[in-house]
């Protein structure tokens, strides 16, 4: 006989999560639908509810060899080696697994790691100029996305179109930064 985990949960959150089921149901009638903004805003419903990542075990997958290049590069060229790392790490538990986008603000980053958003702005941009992370303007303001060459959790035929598109990984072309 083999054993069933399960998460217990509140009745508050139960409601919540019927009813977040509810409006992607909903929302699934409507295939035109920007798919980022639907996810964005999925994501902040939950997050609201404090339902992130309670009911399933958000699997990434990324390449040992990849993510290793990445920390020593970060070890090694960051102006802020240790934040660095720590950091790229934090950025694993705030993507969005439908869309590749990095949840976080700026702000909150830097909240939670306790530092100067100008500070996670200069790792974010280490990690933009050696391919791990993807930035994207809107308006004024930057999203980030991982890049699907590194971390994804994307179905295979979406994985693939992805990261024919992604850029390179410039730490695995052998160019230097």
């Amino acid at each position: 006989m083999t054993a069933h985990l399960k998460r217990l949960q509140t009745k508050p959150q139960k409601e919540a999560q019927e009813q977040i089921v509810q409006i992607e149901l909903f929302l699934a009638q409507y295939p035109h639908l920007d798919e980022k903004k639907v996810s964005s805003l999925l994501w902040d419903a939950r997050k609201k509810a404090n339902l992130q990542e309670q009911n399933t075990w958000t699997f990434i997958m990324i390449s040992p060899t990849q993510n290793d290049k990445i920390v020593d590069w970060l070890d090694q060229n960051s102006s802020q080696p240790r934040k660095a790392v720590r950091l790229w790490l934090k950025l694993f538990k705030a993507i969005n697994i439908n869309t590749g986008q990095i949840m976080l603000t700026r702000q909150e980053i830097a909240q939670e790691m306790d530092m100067l958003p100008r500070n996670v702005s200069t790792i974010m941009s280490e990690l933009e100029s050696v391919g791990a992370i993807i930035k994207e303007k809107e308006g004024r303001g930057v999203i980030y996305y991982m890049n699907p060459l590194v971390g994804t959790h994307l179905p295979h035929e979406v994985r693939t179109k992805a990261q024919e598109t992604a850029p390179k990984l410039k730490l695995l072309e052998g160019g230097k930064i």
